[in-house]
């Protein structure tokens, strides 16, 4: 995937990140679930939509750690 963030996004309503954010924290939960369960191919829709959801949330305003200054490379979620 290769879209692309754009950078002077405007800020939105806080009320969506928020669900977002439990969007995100129900995801994660569910993946690690399936991650203890051996369930190779539910992990890794859940990574997909954990991105998805990540995307929308850094579209919303969400500041996107990867831009951010100071930072040489960006966090890596370890599978």
């Amino acid at each position: 995937m290769t879209a692309a963030l754009p950078i002077d996004t405007a800020y939105q309503d806080p009320d969506s990140l928020k669900e977002l954010a439990s969007i995100a924290r129900l995801i994660t939960y569910a993946r690690q679930s399936a991650k203890n369960l051996n369930a190779e191919f539910p992990v890794w829709c859940l990574d997909l939509a954990l991105g998805a959801v990540l995307q929308e949330m850094y579209e919303n305003g969400l500041p996107n750690p990867l831009f951010e200054e100071g930072t040489g490379t960006g966090n890596v979620v370890a599978h």
